[in-house]
């Protein structure tokens, strides 16, 4: 059986992104229940924008993270 490294650059991308994903879920409910709570309206485009943000700089943080753990790896 192989066992991964958790160190290694692909692993800290993946990793991350379970991350970001949870918060983006967690923003996406927070909003959706805010705005049913506003007199039961639903999601406006600005609430979209806001949610694709989010989503866009988990993606970015997992690759600056991801590129940052391969620039520290010492070459063999």
């Amino acid at each position: 059986m192989m066992t991964t490294n958790s160190e290694s650059p692909i692993s800290k991308f993946f990793h991350t992104l379970r991350i970001g994903a949870v918060f983006v879920v967690v923003s996406l409910l927070g909003f959706g229940l805010a705005r049913y709570l506003e007199e039961g309206k639903s999601f406006d485009f600005g609430s979209w924008v806001v949610i694709a943000v989010l989503a866009v700089a988990v993606f970015i943080t997992a690759i600056i993270r991801a590129l940052v753990t391969a620039s520290r790896k010492k070459p063999s």
